[in-house]
This record gives C-alpha cells, sequence and structure tokens, in this order.
C-alpha cells in the first residue's frame, strides 16, 4: 500500500509538472501559431512533434521505478501531441518518446512493451483526431480515448513482459494510478491547450466586429463603385487605423496601386511578386518570408503578409494586401479578416455595377419612351386640325401651339427628372388635341394645387392620361377624366380617374406580375420606373370598378426647383 501510495504521488507530481510546462507554452505565441494553424507547414509540424516528444521523454526520467518498469505520464505527452498536432505530430512524438523509452533500458522488463505501448498510443491519438477535435475537445471523450489507451499499455505489458508473474505484478501496482491518474491528467493538461482555441474564437469574434466596423466605414468609398487611387486611399487608410495592422495596398491587375502604411523598399520588392501570384492564381495566400518558394521560418521574422483577391462581375478586378507584425499575430483570425474584407469589397462593386447597369437601362428606356409617340395619335391630331383649318383657324393654330408643346416636351433629354409644371403643360397640351377630337363627349377636369416646388419623372403622367381616355372615358357616350394634383405633408398626391368600364383582371394580373400587355405598355413603363425611382412600394395604385378607374401616384417632394408655372 505504502508502495502503492508513493506511485500516486509520483504520478500526480508528474502530471502537475506537465500542466505548468503546458501553461508556460501556451504563453508564447509561436505556440499558439502552430497549434491553431488549420495547415501547418512542415516546419510547424516538426516543431510540435518534438516539443511533445521531448515532453515525453521527460515524463520517462521523471517517472517512478517500479520493479524494473516506470510508473509515469507519458501517454499524456504523446496523445495530446496526436490530438492538438494532428496525425503527423502524434506519430512522430510517441516514435521519439518509444524510441526514447526502449534505449533507456534496454532488456528490461517492460522496455520492449511500453515502447510498443508508446507508439501505439501515437497511433491511437492520430486515429482520433479529426472526432475529438470536431467535437470540441470534449472532457468525457478525451478522458475515455486515454483510458483506452492505458489499457491497452497494460494489456501490451501483460502479452509482452516476461516472466509473466512479475509483469502480472506489475500490473496491479500501476494499473489505477496510470489508467485512472493519467486519463484525469490528461483531461487538466488539455483544458490548458483547449484555452488556446477559446482564446481564439474569442479573436475571431472581435475581429468580425472589428471587420463590420471597417466595412461600415469604407461602404461610402464603395458606394461609388470606382476602383480608383482616390477612393482606395480612403479604405486603406481606415483598415489600417481600424484594425492595427502595420499597412494596407491595394492592386489593380498585378500592379501595385495603392499603399497606406510604412513600407520597406524590401516590403515593395516582396509585394510586386506576392501580388502576381494572388492575382494570377485568384486565391488568398499568407507569406511570412521567401516569396518564391513560400518557407515560412520556425522562429518569427518581422512580418506577416497577407492577400485576397477582389472580384467584379466574376472577373479579378485587384488585390487586397494587409501587411502585419508578426509578434503576436494570429494566422486564422488575420486569415478570415483579410478574406472577409475582399469578400465584402467584391459583392459591393457588383452591387454598384449592378446599379450602374440599371441606371442605364432607365436612361435607355426613357429615350425609348421619347421615341414612342404614337402614330395614330398625330395622324389624328392632324387630321383634327385640318378639320378645324377652315372653319375655325383660330382654333386650329391653337392646336397646332398644342401639337408643338407635344412634340417639343416628349424630346426632351435633361437628366429625365422636369418640374411638375413641366410635366403638366405636356399632359395639358395632349388634352387640348384630345378634347379637340372627341369635341363634347370628352369632359376633362383639373384640380391642380399652386406652389409646388419639386420635380417629377419626364412622361410619367401622359401616358396615363392617355389610357384613361382611350382606354376608359371613351368606352362611355360621355367620357370624363378629372386629374387633380395636391399636397399631402412631404407628399404630393396626383390622382387620375375615369368613367370607364374598368380596367380587365388579366391586366391588373400582369401589372403586379411585371408583364406587359399591348394595351397596357404605357402603364407598365410607369409602373417600372416609378419603382426603380423610388422604390417597390411606390408603384401605382390601381382602383378599379365597372364605375370606372382611379390611378393615385403619390411622389416625394424632392429635388425642389424656382419654377413659375404656366399651366394651372
Amino acid at each position: 500500500m505504502i508502495m502503492d501510495l508513493e506511485i500516486i504521488r509520483s504520478v500526480i507530481l508528474n502530471i502537475g509538472l506537465l500542466v505548468i510546462l503546458a501553461l508556460l507554452l501556451t504563453q508564447f505565441s509561436i505556440t499558439k501559431r502552430f497549434i491553431t494553424g488549420e495547415k501547418k507547414a512542415l516546419s510547424e509540424q516538426i516543431f510540435l512533434m518534438v516539443l511533445f516528444g521531448v515532453m515525453g521523454i521527460v515524463s520517462t526520467i521523471t517517472g517512478y521505478e517500479v520493479s524494473g518498469a516506470i510508473a509515469n505520464t507519458r501517454v499524456i505527452s504523446v496523445m495530446a501531441g496526436g490530438l492538438i498536432g494532428g496525425p503527423v505530430v502524434g506519430i512522430g512524438a510517441s516514435v521519439i518518446a518509444g524510441l526514447h523509452r526502449y534505449f533507456s533500458d534496454v532488456g528490461g522488463l517492460t522496455a520492449l512493451s511500453c515502447a510498443i505501448s508508446t507508439m501505439a498510443e501515437g497511433v491511437l491519438s492520430a486515429f482520433f483526431y479529426s472526432r475529438i477535435k470536431a467535437k470540441g475537445y470534449q472532457e468525457s471523450h478525451v478522458f475515455l480515448l486515454t483510458f483506452a489507451a492505458e489499457l491497452l499499455q497494460m494489456a501490451l505489458i501483460l502479452l509482452i513482459a516476461r516472466p509473466f508473474d512479475m509483469a502480472y505484478t506489475l500490473v496491479r501496482a500501476i494499473f489505477v494510478p496510470m489508467v485512472m491518474f493519467n486519463s484525469v491528467g490528461m483531461v487538466f493538461f488539455m483544458s490548458i491547450f483547449k484555452s488556446i482555441f477559446t482564446e481564439q474564437a474569442y479573436e475571431i469574434g472581435k475581429n468580425t466586429t472589428m471587420t463590420f466596423e471597417i466595412t461600415r466605414k469604407c461602404l461610402p468609398y464603395l458606394a461609388k463603385g470606382t476602383y480608383d487611387k482616390e477612393n482606395l486611399f480612403e479604405i486603406a487608410k481606415t483598415i489600417v487605423n481600424h484594425s492595427g495592422h502595420q499597412a494596407a495596398v491595394f492592386t489593380q491587375g498585378e500592379k501595385l496601386l495603392i499603399t497606406y502604411g510604412e513600407l520597406s523598399k524590401k516590403d515593395l520588392e516582396i509585394l510586386e511578386d506576392f501580388a502576381r501570384k494572388i492575382y494570377v492564381e485568384k486565391s488568398s495566400f499568407l507569406y511570412e518570408s521567401n516569396i518564391e518558394t513560400g518557407k515560412r521560418e520556425l522562429f518569427a521574422k518581422s512580418k506577416v503578409y497577407m492577400g485576397s483577391p477582389i472580384f467584379k462581375n466574376g472577373e479579378t478586378l485587384g488585390t487586397l494586401i494587409v501587411i502585419s507584425n508578426k509578434s503576436g499575430f494570429s494566422i486564422p483570425t488575420g486569415k478570415e479578416f483579410v478574406e472577409g474584407l475582399t469578400q465584402f469589397f467584391s459583392v459591393q462593386y457588383d452591387l454598384a455595377e449592378l446599379d450602374h447597369q440599371k441606371a442605364l437601362l432607365h436612361k435607355v428606356e426613357y429615350r425609348a419612351l421619347q421615341s414612342q409617340i404614337n402614330p395614330h395619335f398625330i395622324f389624328n391630331s392632324l387630321n383634327t386640325i385640318s378639320a378645324f383649318t377652315r372653319e375655325k383657324p383660330e382654333k386650329a393654330r391653337d392646336l397646332l401651339i398644342a401639337l408643338a408643346a407635344y412634340f417639343r416636351n416628349s424630346i426632351k433629354t435633361q437628366d429625365g427628372f422636369v418640374s411638375i409644371y413641366e410635366e403638366l403643360e405636356y399632359v395639358n397640351a395632349y388634352l387640348e388635341l384630345e378634347k379637340a377630337r372627341f369635341e363634347d363627349r370628352l369632359d376633362v377636369r383639373l384640380s391642380i394645387e399652386s406652389d409646388l416646388k419639386m420635380k417629377v419623372p419626364c412622361l410619367i403622367l401622359q401616358p396615363i392620361v392617355e389610357n384613361a381616355i382611350l382606354h376608359g372615358a371613351m368606352k362611355r357616350k360621355k367620357g370624363i377624366v378629372e386629374i387633380t394634383v395636391e399636397s399631402i405633408g412631404e407628399n404630393v398626391r396626383i390622382t387620375i380617374e375615369d368613367n370607364g368600364q374598368g380596367i380587365p383582371e388579366k391586366v391588373l394580373a400582369a401589372l403586379k406580375e411585371g408583364e406587359t400587355k399591348e394595351f397596357s405598355i404605357g402603364l407598365f413603363n410607369v409602373e417600372k420606373r416609378l419603382r426603380y425611382l423610388y422604390g417597390r412600394d411606390q408603384g401605382l395604385k390601381i382602383q378599379t370598378g365597372e364605375e370606372g378607374t382611379k390611378v393615385i401616384i403619390t411622389l416625394p417632394k424632392v429635388m425642389e426647383i424656382e419654377y413659375q408655372p404656366v399651366f394651372a
């Protein structure tokens, strides 16, 4: 029993030593970087392999000698290497510690069995590496895996060590200290290294918040959609000032376009090759040393270069490269930071391009609308004027003036916006011609509020008025069209009402679905333009039935101008 207590005390002391060693190691940024890196370079794997292998050797040396064998905590170091560093590290560390165990006591009772079991533990940890990591290194899983590994070691001692009675006596003496206490010790040891991943998660969260803040401040420059020096300089400045990184660089194609921060001549030389590699391969890269070989040195150099491409319409527009001091630098968070920014920038440039294309489309549609003067309307208007020429020459003269005003307003270009009274003058010219054509059959009633200083889109009312007359009022023996323009708070409401037979249900359905019908092209164009200019909720409000149709347009009082109305 005294011997058992000594073994337990020794194992507990060794576990405490390993925990202290783990606490010390986790304070070094190089250890954190090597452990948290998703894809470890060969140099990093060798470093971790040697680290955990040496820790296994220390566990052997500080173990307690029992009947020609050693009660130790070697399993903790070896399996921790595999669970933290991956298969290569786990197997490598187990080979280092296993060979040391064999050659430190060649011919000893358990030299061969313990060497084999040590290597088997490394293989076991390598096999369960992905599963244990995916589960977040849960304590119960770590405990059970270590427990199983130590049971395997006890079985190998009984199978290999001879004479058997001595092996049996040894296993009875060390079973509880090594199987139970090492399993518990493994949980404590792993919890120390697990804190690195917890800290990494915190840093990623903090980094995400910082990224959101940077993107928020960059939005005004990105919204312009221009990838030029002026905007990129402000973006680079925002990145450096809010992230704490040393410098930010934007390239156009393979060439450096903008730099902000402290950069040496050597930095610029590295950046040229680095930017070319990112641009050509269209992938994110991180380099810490020689750009040609891509090797990383074991001990930190001064800087880390992180770069990621920026896309526009699927093509590489340029790259963003962020330079940071390696001291205290986290590869996963740094990579996430740069890739997050470039993905956001790419989306914003795509959206800006989409807005630009929509604006161009709007202009094209407006030009098309200008050119679509109904030839039947012109023909009818000329016939009407011709009829008045002999009997009422003054009326014919007035109608020619109205027709000229109609043409003049229909070919205006400007910026697609006119005073609301200019738009109403255009409507009035159209109404004069239509009233002359239909004479007493058409009654037009106007109620226009004065002093409305605002602009509206060109050709936004005439198509609706035309639809109200031809497809509404003139379906009756006596057609009535009422046009009302009134101020409602911050908006202006325009109502066009007729006493026709209503708009067919299929036409209304087509308008909602964004489809055009031959007899509703005018309404469709107006609806589309209003939604594009003012938002999806600012389309036409249509109330229709057998007694007629009312079309309501509500527009905000924007782009006010000084204009004296001729039409009222």
